[in-house]
């Protein structure tokens, strides 16, 4: 697993989920706008109500208010719809717009009714509404900025209404205590937006390097290797004269000869809970056995390599139907000790298998050109195949050779297709 990959992909999904929050943020806001325009146009109607049918002349002490709140509500809830900026300071219209009119409504009403303390209540009940309003702005900050501005006009209120210490130590925690609340959400909202954001990233890193067996295994864990030493098979692929074959062709021509080449490969590394290690240009490492332990291990590389020979196949017969000239790899599988997990600079790591093992894969790689063969296997993972198992495959031993960069002899095999996968 690519390390630069991952960084430069929780990067960008750190980046998608702050414009996925804005986004919300304005969502909300269009959504406040329009709770707030149907709010007070209601009130409008109570008042035209209480006027004309039921002679209430009280109301005549605020109706200037109300028609000025209503205007400035809806401009904001009209304008808010057109421009992006208008939208974007629109929250605050509820803790410096909002609380204060209406604050100075219920003042007045106060001032001017024979029931001071019933008004006084409703005016907590208003405050409390709108500071559950303000909570869609999904800002903690500015709830506690409703708050502060709502328990100070209710305690205006409550002072012309002339009412007890207790209700004004109680009906201001109201408020506090609701806009502590209110303030819950919008954090554990974003708390679950941004797991939920790191979950899905950590399974589209996963697909993207081991099989769907494999990345549910090790989904659960909070990093999938941090350093181990253990066996493994691992598998070298590349296709031949892919050089010469790629300098007539124009560079969107070589992508799609790729991007075809690579995909029937890796959908069979993945058949068989193998981890894609690498792209190497025209070719790609892959390895069993870790992170996830597998006991069959080379045996599911030998299987692997087969299947990635008949994948081939399949695709030269569509190349051919295309007049396209067909493609030739060649395999290199191995088995031995290697050191596996989350190598390089703190900032920049991948998730590798290293040492000797893998190079010696790639060696056999290199040395099918030289023995005009598609895979070479080592004495290593031929002497780890069951008995129960040798009847899958057919072993044509071609000696020893020697390897760059190791001591030693390593005595290479040709595999071919057993009784069982014969054709």
């Amino acid at each position: 697993m690519k390390g630069e990959r991952i960084e430069s992909s929780d990067g960008d999904q750190m980046d998608l989920l702050a414009e996925s929050m804005r986004e919300s943020r304005l969502r909300n806001a269009l959504l406040m706008n329009a709770v707030r325009f149907v709010l007070i146009s209601g009130f409008i109607l109570v008042y035209l109500y209480a006027y004309y049918a039921e002679l209430d002349t009280d109301l005549l002490q605020t109706w200037k208010q109300m028609i000025f709140l209503w205007v400035i509500i809806a401009l904001i809830f009209i304008l808010g719809r057109r421009s992006r900026p208008v939208l974007e300071i629109s929250r605050f219209a509820v803790p410096l717009v909002d609380i204060p009119t209406v604050s100075l409504i219920q003042y007045q009403n106060v001032v001017n009714t024979d029931s001071p303390g019933t008004t006084a209540v409703f005016t907590l009940a208003l405050i409390l509404c709108l500071t559950a309003m303000s909570s869609f702005s999904l800002r903690s900050r500015h709830l506690m900025l409703t708050a502060l501005v709502g328990v100070l006009g209710l305690l205006v209120v409550y002072e012309a209404a002339d009412l007890s210490m207790v209700s004004k130590i109680t009906g201001p925690m109201l408020i506090i205590v609701t806009a502590g609340m209110m303030s819950w959400f919008p954090n554990r909202q974003n708390a679950l937006t941004r797991e939920a954001a790191e979950r899905q990233a950590k399974r589209n890193r996963l697909a993207r390097y081991f099989s769907p067996g494999v990345a549910e295994v090790i989904e659960g864990r909070d990093d999938p290797g941090e350093g181990e030493s253990c066996e493994i098979s691992v598998l070298f692929c590349d296709i031949r004269g892919f050089t010469r074959m790629s300098e007539p062709l124009a560079p969107s021509e070589v992508v799609r000869l790729l991007n075809d080449f690579h995909g029937h490969m890796v959908e069979e590394v993945f058949r068989y809970g193998g981890t894609l290690d690498k792209y190497l240009g025209d070719g790609l490492l892959a390895y069993f056995n870790a992170p996830v332990p597998q006991a069959d291990h080379c045996l599911r590389a030998l299987r692997c390599g087969l299947a990635m020979s008949k994948a081939l196949d399949t695709l030269n017969k569509t190349r051919e139907r295309a007049d396209l000239p067909p493609l030739s790899m060649g395999l290199g599988i191995h088995a031995g000790e290697a050191v596996v997990g989350n190598i390089g600079a703190s900032h920049r790591r991948e998730f590798t298998a290293i040492g000797d093992t893998v190079n010696v894969a790639s060696r056999l790689q290199t040395l099918t050109k030289d023995f005009e063969c598609e895979t070479l296997v080592s004495e290593a993972v031929v002497s780890r195949i069951d008995d129960s198992n040798r009847d899958e495959f057919l072993f044509l031993e071609k000696g020893t050779v020697e390897v760059r960069g190791r001591r030693g002899s390593l005595e290479i095999f040709v595999l071919g297709k057993g009784e069982k996968t014969a054709e």
